[in-house]
């Protein structure tokens, strides 16, 4: 006989963790064994209680799904995680696989995906379906964009976007005088790359430059 899944549930609906409770223990051989409302009431819980798969949501009060796998990731990486959520942005998708979570299906999903999504990171460690696919392709094309966008920078241009997303809030005045050139030379950047990429004020430039990878924040 196989041996029986023990699963944790995660989520800061009571109705939810019911309904999937009683989908997950008719699918196959599945027990939860613990159920919780956010990532703190998980984590201060000792002793931490062991299991083959936690089913995490991503929104929740005090701890959400992101911060607690943050958590876990540091403290109890050998847990296998499974994200169950309404949301599906790429960004995040990419962001939490990286984090060290196995599998993330939508909630709209129907209870096969669901038993597939189980299975698959219960005997291959990972479940990979087409929103990963889709977020994958996403982030290569987002990262080729940027490096295509990037090589057009002069470096002294690079140089003038890193300072005008600087936490002291320089003026120009105050960025011609660190990059040793006139404001007339300022000037001309700004020109510069209102003409290769259509920004037009200072708000435009700080946006372009984290949208692109010129800073980090």
């Amino acid at each position: 006989m196989q041996e029986e899944t023990s699963i944790i549930l995660i989520d800061d609906h009571t109705i939810v963790r019911n309904g999937l409770k009683s989908l997950i223990e008719v699918l196959g051989n599945y027990k939860v064994i613990a159920e919780y409302d956010n990532g703190k009431q998980f984590i201060d819980t000792s002793p931490l209680p062991q299991a083959d798969l936690i089913i995490l949501d991503l929104n929740m009060p005090e701890m959400n799904g992101e911060q607690t796998m943050t958590w876990l990731r540091k403290n109890k990486p050998d847990l296998k995680v499974l994200i169950l959520t309404l949301d599906t942005d790429d960004k995040t998708i990419i962001a939490l696989y990286r984090a060290g979570v196995r599998g993330y299906i939508p909630k709209s999903c129907d209870a096969s995906v669901l038993k597939k999504a189980i299975d698959s990171i219960i005997h291959t460690g990972y479940y990979h379906n087409d929103l990963l696919q889709h977020a994958l392709i996403a982030d290569a094309e987002k990262t080729e964009q940027i490096k295509k966008t990037t090589d057009l920078l002069l470096e002294r241009e690079i140089h003038f976007l890193q300072l005008i997303c600087d936490p002291q809030e320089y003026t120009y005045g105050q960025i011609a005088t660190i990059m040793n050139v006139s404001n007339r030379t300022i000037d001309g950047y700004k020109l510069g790359l209102t003409e290769k990429f259509n920004i037009k004020s200072k708000t435009g430039l700080v946006l372009f430059a984290i949208k692109h990878g010129v800073v980090q924040l």
